[in-house]
């Protein structure tokens, strides 16, 4: 039986929820149908076969958690199903009497028995992990040969992400249908996945926080917060590109274009749908896009490629409440931008005391990968881009 795995589905996620099979047990699927629909840390996924050929196993149930790299489905092994029993000299089943196989001058008999079934050429697998990545599969007693990465190669997530099931017993497959659990607290894939985040953030990050206030009285009166925030990340991003980056392996890289992730509160968790190439759309675009994001996280349902590729993260908490904060920076990026909430104070202003309006700022770095001055010039450059009218 040729047993396809939860495969990776998206930033290291460790595991997903099984909503709804689209095949049974003896169907024959072609190649990229639909398996099933799973549901992720913020997203409902459809997962395609990988293979053709027929349904022998189904591993879990509707409602049943995988992590990944558990098995998923199982297929009917063809090559195995298909080669014939070799059969015996003699065998009275074969409906002949036994013959005289010596040898007879000038003729020599040919027998029809099978002597060897041919076997298929074993494929050798492409090394598909760098030496740090197997590396550190070995020190986490991680076999890669029975998982999948999610790209061409594993990434330092992944095998973090299996590293736990190599010292626990695999649950028992079960594929009896199960009503859908109704998911509360820290059982919401979400929250899950945050709490999974946080905890390499503290176990990897080297945290710095900067803060300011940059002075928006210049700003248009309704002017939207959120573009205006977007608007300057990327103008100071241009001008400090470090920390628009990725660190990994050690190395910092830093990325274009500028895809801001966006936190979004909802019911059932922290969303962070990412807004790809800020400077390539139109004010009304990306403010569409805003609206469609929150609207999509308080349903719950965030399509998978909208959660991924951010390059630095965005979160307005201001908008709830609180004016500073120490946001967490999550691997493999560099940066976050808090914006608090916005208020008045009497400040002095072209020599005489005026209100002004204040927008407080709390910027984030991993301080492995960033240093304390590109940290105060990324700052310096957003307060700028701020404080234009």
């Amino acid at each position: 039986m040729k047993v396809f795995r939860l495969p990776d589905l998206g930033e290291g996620l460790p595991d997903a929820v099984i909503r709804q099979w689209h095949v049974r047990e003896g169907d024959s699927i072609a190649a990229d149908q639909a398996l099933v629909t799973v549901e992720t840390a913020k997203a409902l996924v459809e997962v395609p076969a990988p293979w053709g050929g027929s349904v022998e196993k189904l591993f879990a149930g509707e409602g049943d958690t995988l992590e990944t790299g558990q098995p998923l489905v199982g297929f009917k092994d063809r090559t195995g199903s298909a080669e014939p029993a070799p059969s015996q000299p003699g065998d009275a089943s074969a409906g002949q009497p036994p013959t005289d196989s010596g040898t007879v001058v000038g003729r020599i008999d040919q027998g029809s028995e099978q002597l060897h079934a041919e076997s298929r050429p074993i494929r050798i697998r492409p090394r598909n992990a760098t030496p740090a990545v197997r590396a550190l599969a070995r020190q986490l007693r991680v076999d890669l040969a029975g998982l999948h990465p999610a790209g061409a190669r594993f990434t330092e997530a992944e095998v973090r992400a299996a590293a736990p099931r190599t010292s626990s017993k695999p649950p028992e497959p079960q594929t009896s249908k199960r009503p859908v659990p109704t998911n509360t607290g820290n059982t919401e894939p979400a929250r899950r996945a945050m709490a999974l985040a946080m905890s390499r953030a503290r176990d990897l990050v080297c945290p710095m926080t900067l803060c300011d206030e940059a002075d928006i009285s210049k700003w248009p009166k309704g002017e939207p917060a959120t573009l205006r925030l977007l608007r300057a990340i990327a103008a100071a991003a241009a001008e400090v590109p470090n920390l628009n980056a990725h660190f990994v392996d050690d190395a910092l890289a830093p990325q274009s274009p500028v895809n801001i992730g966006l936190a979004v509160d909802a019911p059932k968790g922290l969303f962070v749908p990412v807004l790809k190439d800020v400077d390539s759309h139109s004010d009304e675009q990306l403010l569409d896009a805003v609206r469609s994001f929150r609207k999509q996280a308080m349903a719950g349902a965030i399509p998978q490629p909208d959660l991924q590729g951010a390059t630095i993260h965005l979160s307005n908490f201001g908008s709830l409440g609180g004016r500073f904060a120490t946001p967490v920076v999550v691997p493999p990026l560099v940066c976050i931008v808090g914006a608090g909430r916005s208020h008045e104070a009497v400040l002095p202003h072209k020599g005489k005391a005026k209100i002004r309006r204040l927008l407080p700022l709390s910027i984030t770095a991993d301080h492995r990968a960033v240093t304390g001055g590109e940290l105060a010039r990324f700052l310096a450059a957003l307060k700028n881009h701020l404080t234009q009218a």
